[in-house]
């Protein structure tokens, strides 16, 4: 064979092998290339999952503040509202459309306070919020009845009117701990999802 001849050969076979090397070497830089690209958007897809967690979580524990400060501030002004109503019926101040207005609005607070927590509260929040509002309203209840028969009621009658909110007043002072010491724990991050109920 002549030496030009495998020369040329030679270097054909070098070029298609060089060719090779260089079309494997592309080969493997788009596919890694490609696989880093990906790797980047499944990271970046996650940091913004990660982000718009962070955010809800950020927005829920400030809606449930809210939400837990409305109703323990709407529960101070029912308790000075109510105080003052009893004392009215007992003849300890004045009676006045003042005190029963300011009485009927605590009360649309408490119940406008209360729906929120429904919403955002955790479960635990919910329940002691819950309590709350239903030990209210029948505390609400029994005003209503002292108030519709104050003109007519015997002594006896006042007395057991009385006795049954002097009753009351206990169970709501630990209902409202417990509301306190429920929203306490959840703004510390101690509870879980909401509970719409």
């Amino acid at each position: 064979m002549d030496e030009g001849l495998v020369a040329i050969v030679t270097a054909g076979v070098g070029l298609v092998g060089g060719l090779g090397g260089a079309a494997m070497g592309g080969l493997a830089a788009v596919r890694g290339a490609r696989m880093g690209a990906e790797t980047t958007a499944r990271a970046t897809i996650e940091q913004a999952r990660a982000q718009e967690r962070a955010q809800h979580d950020h927005w829920l524990r400030d809606e449930r503040k809210r939400a837990a400060v409305l109703m323990l501030e709407a529960y101070d002004r029912f308790t000075i509202a109510a105080s003052n109503v009893t004392r009215m019926f007992d003849l300890e101040i004045e009676a006045s459309p003042d005190v029963w207005a300011a009485y009927a609005t605590s009360m649309n607070e408490i119940r406008r306070a209360y729906f929120p927590l429904r919403l955002v509260g955790p479960a635990r929040v919910h329940q002691a919020a819950r309590v709350l509002w239903q030990l209210i309203e029948e505390y609400n209840e029994g005003i209503k009845e002292w108030a519709d028969g104050i003109v007519t009621a015997t002594d006896e009658t006042r007395v057991g009117w009385q006795a049954r909110e002097e009753q009351q007043r206990p169970a709501l002072g630990r209902a409202h701990s417990d509301l306190i010491n429920a929203a306490s724990e959840s703004l510390q991050g101690n509870d879980s999802a909401p509970r719409p109920n």
